[in-house]
Formats: C-alpha cells, sequence, structure tokens
C-alpha cells in the first residue's frame, strides 16, 4: 500500500493512521512476524503450512471482496489450485507449481460445465485463473526459496529488498519525488523514491548478506536486492491497480488495521520468483 496515498493523521482519531488503527496493525504485525519467522527457521513443512493458511485465507478474502463488486470467482477450484502449488512446490519442486496450475484450471472448467446458473463463463474462468497465478503460482516459490540450502537466510533477503525498497522509497520520495511513476495508479510513488529505495537496499543487502550466509556474494546479494526490490514496487503498482479498477479499498479485512492478506504481500508475491531465479543465476 502506498502511505502517502493516505489521508493526514491530524484530522483522524488518536491512534489513526489513514483510516487504521495504528496500534493494533503494529500487534497484527508482530504477531505474524512472529509465526512467520518461527516456522521459517523450524521446519520447511511448518513453513509451507503457514503460507498455505496464508494463500487460503487470502483465495477466500479475494472470492468474497470480488463478489460484493458482481465479479463472481470460482472459489473451491481457485483454493484447490493455489494450496496445490504452495504444497507441490514442497514435495515436488519445479514439477508441483504448475501441478496446481493444472488442477485450477480443470475444476474451473468442470465446475462451469455442471454448474446450471453459470454465466460470464469466460469472465469467471479469466479472474480465477489470474489470482490462482497471483497467489498461488507465486506464492510457491517460497518454500521453494526456503529449501535452499541456507534457505531462511534466502527468503529473508528477498522479503527485505522488498521492505527496504518501499521504505527508503518513502523516506526518500516524499521530500525529494518530484517524477511520478504511474500518477494514475498510485500519486505518491516517485521514481526518485524508487531509485533512493532501490540503492538503499541493494547497498546494504551487500554490506550484510555476504556476512550472514555463504549463499551470497556481493555481487549475488546485488541483484537479488536490487531485483526482488523492483519486483515488489511493481506488485504494488498492480494490486494498486486492480483494486481501483475494481473500487475497493483494500481485497480482505481479516488482518485488523492491514486490510487483507493479499494487501500486506503484494509486493512480496511479485519478489520471490524474481529473486528466486535472480539467485539460481549464482548456484
Amino acid at each position: 500500500m502506498d502511505p502517502s496515498d493516505a489521508s493526514g493523521p491530524q484530522s483522524q482519531p488518536r491512534g489513526m493512521v489513514g483510516g487504521r488503527n495504528l496500534p493494533v496493525a503494529i500487534a497484527v504485525g508482530v504477531g505474524l512476524a512472529v509465526v512467520f519467522l518461527g516456522s521459517l527457521f523450524w521446519r520447511l513443512e511448518a513453513f509451507t503450512a503457514v503460507i498455505v493458511v496464508l494463500v487460503t485465507i487470502a483465495s477466500v478474502e479475494v472470492s468474497r471482496v470480488l463478489a460484493t463488486v458482481g465479479v463472481r470467482v470460482l472459489t473451491v477450484p481457485l483454493l484447490l489450485g493455489v494450496v496445490t502449488s504452495v504444497g507441490g512446490a514442497m514435495w515436488l519442486g519445479a514439477a508441483g507449481q504448475p501441478l496446481g496450475m493444472a488442477v485450477l484450471l480443470v475444476t474451473a472448467f468442470l465446475w462451469l460445465l455442471f454448474d446450471r446458473h453459470r454465466s460470464a463463463v469466460t469472465a469467471s474462468l479469466g479472474v480465477t485463473a489470474f489470482f490462482g497465478l497471483w497467489v498461488g503460482l507465486f506464492a510457491s516459490y517460497a518454500p521453494r526459496l526456503a529449501d535452499r540450502p541456507e534457505g531462511p537466510v534466502v527468503v529473508l533477503a528477498v522479503i527485505g529488498a522488498v521492505i527496504l525498497t518501499d521504505i527508503g522509497g518513502y523516506a526518500l520520495g516524499v521530500p525529494f519525488g518530484r517524477h511520478k511513476v504511474v500518477p494514475s495508479v498510485s500519486p505518491g510513488k516517485s521514481w526518485e523514491g524508487l531509485i533512493g529505495g532501490l540503492a538503499i537496499a541493494a547497498v546494504l543487502a551487500v554490506l550484510v548478506l555476504p556476512r550472514l550466509s555463504e549463499a551470497f556474494t556481493p555481487l549475488s546479494a546485488a541483484v537479488v536486492a536490487l531485483a526482488a526490490g523492483a519486483a515488489g514496487f511493481i506488485g504494488d503498482l498492480v494490486q494498486s491497480m486492480v483494486k481501483r479498477d475494481l473500487g475497493v479499498k483494500d481485497l480482505g479485512d481479516v488482518l485488523p488495521g492491514h486490510g487483507g492478506v493479499l494487501d500486506r504481500v503484494d509486493g512480496i508475491l511479485f519478489a520471490l520468483p524474481v529473486g528466486f531465479y535472480g539467485l539460481a543465476l549464482f548456484a
């Protein structure tokens, strides 16, 4: 989410920023971080289970939100597809990821064939496949990254690049941003902020990652930080574009103070496959 799109805190009740309860948002964020990090450093199976839960919630939320604006998502095929992709990535590696998308499409075709009240068939198939790829296929790279040598550090490197690019972009974009990237989608995001955020992420990655893990050289650390950071930036823009097109503020509301799961992980989802293949170049 673009912080600069929110209204100023001066006109809102204490603790409210951008229409969200900041203390509650912080508490939820810390809780999620504890669960995420605990599973990541414990066992691959536990980490994969956490990702499965998140993509399941995201899929249900998206189906519910889109239904309110007259867009039908085939929830059951979507759930089967995303869960199979993420679980398959852990058990079967690369072969398990497209399996989930095959399951999604086959079950979606069958679902509509036997649905007596079907309508807008092509639109329903298209939007279901779109969110299946976005949520399921992209998320399936999380267990694959975690399964690499020193996987927890690798996962945190990719996610950290997204977070640092976002924070750096906001910190530098507010005072120095003059040239907007896509003002019709996100008026607050500037090229100056993006370049500054990527520079911060890359410099910190080069200084820190090679010291933490043998999986990184200074060059691979810089490449992964730049690629993942840029992908996260694009993912944030894409989600803003989709929400503007649908006319909704969030794609869910299960996380108090944050909106939905997909609202929180939009950039990270885009960064996971980019970080995976960026790192594979140096394997």
